[in-house]
């Protein structure tokens, strides 16, 4: 995500957010529906939340429209299923799951799941192919991984180059 993303946008998506230490209980405790209403637009959802995220409209956010939900990891290294640069193996990142889709389908597609958490034997939820969940045998998961969602850094903002008056 670029800095000033979600403010430059014009359709925006408000999803609950799960810490990944809570593990699976609260990836099913949070909020199945959220929508805005009234005069300004107020987040409401069908039961009280603690933490809520915005992101830009991105189409595969934007069709989510019940049982959407992110789950922040405090860092990514041992929860994606690919190599991470060193410099993104420590920062925190939000996983969007879709948990209507819960079927391990394709065999290109990911999944939350709970499985064994980086080397250390001890379960957390983590995002796994659905070739690798098919291999073991698994059929259903947490819910479809949608989006990975990094914090964006100072460098990468384009507006730092414009010279100001």
């Amino acid at each position: 995500m670029a800095i000033g993303e979600v403010a430059e946008s014009s359709v925006v998506v408000v999803l609950p957010v799960c810490r990944a230490e809570d593990r699976e209980i609260a990836v099913e405790e949070a909020p199945w529906e959220s929508g805005m209403g009234g005069e300004f637009g107020m987040v409401q959802a069908e039961k009280p939340w603690s933490r809520w995220v915005v992101l830009p409209g991105w189409a595969p956010v934007a069709v989510l429209k019940r049982g959407g939900v992110a789950v922040a990891f405090p860092k990514a290294r041992g929860v994606l299923p690919w190599r991470s640069r060193r410099r993104d193996a420590d920062e925190e990142i939000l996983v969007v799951v879709d948990r209507e889709e819960k079927e391990v389908g394709g065999d290109d597609g990911f999944h939350l799941v709970v499985g064994g958490g980086n080397g250390s034997g001890e379960e957390g939820l983590k995002v796994e192919r659905g070739a690798k969940l098919k291999e073991m045998g698994v059929e259903k998961s947490l819910g479809t991984v949608v989006l990975v969602v990094r914090p964006p850094r100072e460098e990468e903002d384009p507006l730092a180059d414009i010279e100001w008056d």
